[in-house]
């Protein structure tokens, strides 16, 4: 389903539908909310849930698609693009959203948000390519992008499983750490 849209109303409707859904799984079992009960919570009626959204995984799918465009916009801000740079967007975005981020982790959805950045890499990619110092072979680019992301995603569930012992900085300086190891001679 497309989520773009400049209407005002449908807008808010979405923000209202996707801010009950997290609202209620701080509540309850993702597996267990309906869409009626996320409607409720909006203070929406079911039909205006379903001019937005065709289920409840769309929601999140939505809220998902939102965050990337967000990473998508702050990666733009950068001029000269390098691993460390990214890995800082990355995790400063992560901890703005660490709530949402341990609320799908609790609920065995942490997966959705790896997929729907993954679904929009080679987007991000062609964006910024010129950013880049070094190009990676078109070869292998798929592998890299995939190599990358599910590194710093399983950095950051890892982190999350441990109970956030360590400062979230800990995770950046832990990256460079391993990049400087995987790009030893």
């Amino acid at each position: 389903m497309n989520y773009k849209t400049d209407n005002p109303v449908a807008l808010r409707s979405q923000q209202w539908l996707m801010n009950a859904l997290i609202e209620l799984m701080h509540e309850k079992p993702y597996h267990k909310i309906t869409i009626k009960e996320i409607a409720q919570r909006a203070e929406l009626d079911r039909s205006t849930f379903y001019r937005n959204f065709d289920t409840k995984e769309s929601v999140l799918n939505h809220y998902i698609y939102k965050l990337t465009e967000e990473y998508i916009y702050r990666l733009t801000e950068i001029d000269q693009l390098s691993m460390d740079k990214v890995i800082n967007v990355f995790i400063n975005l992560c901890m703005d959203n660490l709530d949402f981020f341990i609320t799908l982790r609790k609920n065995g959805l942490s997966n959705i948000v790896l997929e729907g950045f993954n679904e929009r890499l080679p987007y991000v990619q062609e964006v910024l390519k010129s950013r880049w110092k070094y190009q990676i072979n078109i070869e292998y680019l798929q592998y890299a992008l995939a190599f990358n992301a599910g590194g710093m995603w399983n950095m950051l569930m890892s982190w999350i499983d441990d109970g956030m012992k360590e400062p979230y900085t800990h995770l950046i300086n832990a990256f460079k750490e391993i990049s400087t190891f995987n790009s030893y001679k």
